[in-house]
């Protein structure tokens, strides 16, 4: 897969694809409901695959204060669209320009003249332009005058009770918690990726090191502990593990943090990048007495852990 992180003076060989359009944060079921559709066109006219994403995202760039609330780092979503058969990424770079465009603006200038598409695909309920004031039907009618085929396609959910599969929902379900319902509308674990960082080293101390990741702009699950999985950049193995995430109140910590220790693992990981996949919630954060106390809790985890990976 290519990135393309511009829509202006692009080669002819990298425009003319089917694109689906969308921020794609997570690339859940109802995103892949989109991307298969865009695939099916791009097959029938013999174009490539595209996915137009907006970086920042906008949420981001109106609200820079905002607190963390993204899925899934660039790096995990950019090997996830190669996995689904994406053969251009465009990173349409949302900045003031892009702001002040309203819906025919944005069409003439970075779906016909920048990225020179055939056809566009996108959410039913999308909307673009200055204050959102484009929508499906401004969309169809703007690109049938250049030449541009629109797909709308429907929400996907698993049921009318449970509503569709959205970034929203997905965050919900982290935020309780509940990694089984967000695995299942991402249709794989929710994953974390970072370049493991020196930390206090308390965990030594007690005979469980652990691999120190920041969340950066990642949405916050539910602080507490859970069963991952941790994969080492150049491995293809992934290894059991007990995770923390959260502020630490034990050790009066205060910044957000996740805390991975391996299970049968004695190699420093200072500095190389990790992926760590959440299997299973097993407590919520809590405050322990003394040191002693934490230990004999992170050693129950770990068999706790060791139980649902069935590790012996």
């Amino acid at each position: 897969m290519k990135t393309l992180q511009t829509y202006s003076g692009l080669a002819s060989a990298d425009q003319g694809a089917v694109i689906a359009l969308g921020n794609f944060d997570g690339l859940h079921r109802g995103h892949q409901a989109v991307i298969t559709q865009a695939q099916s066109i791009a097959d029938e006219l013999g174009a490539p695959l595209g996915i137009g994403v907006f970086r920042p995202h906008p949420y981001r760039f109106f609200k820079p204060k905002a607190d963390p609330f993204r899925l899934m780092s660039p790096r995990i979503r950019a090997q996830v669209m190669a996995e689904l058969g994406v053969d251009f990424l465009y990173e349409i770079p949302f900045d003031e320009m892009l702001r002040d465009m309203d819906d025919t603006q944005f069409v003439q200038t970075v779906l016909h003249q920048g990225l020179a598409i055939r056809h566009v695909v996108v959410g039913e309920d999308y909307g673009f332009g200055r204050n959102r004031c484009g929508n499906v039907e401004s969309l169809k009618r703007l690109c049938a005058e250049r030449g541009i085929g629109v797909t709308a396609v429907s929400p996907v959910g698993l049921h009318r009770l449970y509503g569709k599969y959205g970034s929203t929902e997905i965050r919900k379900a982290l935020q309780s918690g509940d990694v089984f319902h967000a695995q299942h509308m991402l249709s794989r674990p929710w994953q974390v990726d970072g370049v493991v960082q020196k930390g206090q080293q308390r965990g030594r101390t007690i005979n469980f090191p652990t691999a120190n990741l920041d969340f950066g702009d990642l949405v916050r699950p539910k602080f507490g502990v859970y069963v991952v999985e941790v994969r080492i950049e150049g491995e293809t193995q992934w290894r059991p593990a007990v995770a923390n995430t959260g502020r630490r109140p034990t050790v009066n910590g205060e910044e957000a943090r996740l805390e991975v220790h391996l299970l049968d693992f004695d190699r420093d990981l200072y500095g190389q990048l990790i992926d760590v996949r959440f299997r299973s919630f097993i407590r919520a954060e809590k405050k322990f007495e003394s040191f002693e106390a934490l230990k004999d809790q992170i050693a129950k985890d770990a068999l706790g852990a060791r139980a649902i990976l069935r590790v012996a």
